[in-house]
């Protein structure tokens, strides 16, 4: 059985967040994307045996100022954005490694500025918004990337079946 470790650290006091609620929100889209075959099997722990593993991911929610400088130092972009992901397995070259049967993901990063004004211009809440770039970061750290407009395609309906389905919860 798959066990998930999440850390949720809150850096900004701009908008009102319930880590508790985000905290569980990517524990439900994690445990759908390890119960469903054509996702897992597409990510880069596909033939991994995956049992009694943890699988750890860290979630922080931060600002446009500190998102501005870690897509300016990582990325080279001089903007902030909505979400940063920075894979730990997905760009590991140490794969067959697993300390106390861990499976580090990596770190997913939210501004929850941007994520606010996305929201504001979708006619979305804050916390769907949030949903959905969470779910977003987490497909990267799984491998998922969208270099051209069908890749997109195909992870944005990856997120929508997610997203609908923890929506029940």
């Amino acid at each position: 059985m798959v066990n998930f470790e999440l850390s949720l650290v809150n850096n900004q006091e701009a908008h009102s967040i319930d880590d508790d609620k985000t905290e569980k929100k990517a524990e439900l889209i994690l445990a759908y994307i390890f119960r469903t075959e054509k996702i897992l099997n597409t990510s880069v722990l596909s033939g991994y045996d995956l049992s009694d593993k943890i699988i750890s991911v860290d979630v922080v929610l931060t600002d446009d100022e500190e998102i501005h400088e870690l897509n300016r130092s990582f990325r080279g972009k001089d903007k902030p954005t909505d979400v940063l992901s920075f894979a730990l397995f997905a760009d590991s070259m140490e794969k067959e490694i697993f300390p106390n049967g861990e499976i580090a993901l990596g770190e997913v990063i939210i501004s929850v500025e941007t994520a606010k004004r996305q929201a504001d211009d979708s006619g979305m809440t804050l916390d769907e918004q949030i949903d959905f770039l969470l779910c977003h970061g987490i497909l990267h750290l799984l491998g998922f990337v969208h270099p051209d407009d069908e890749s997109l395609k195909v992870m944005l309906g990856l997120q929508d079946e997610i997203l609908s389905e923890i929506k029940k919860y």
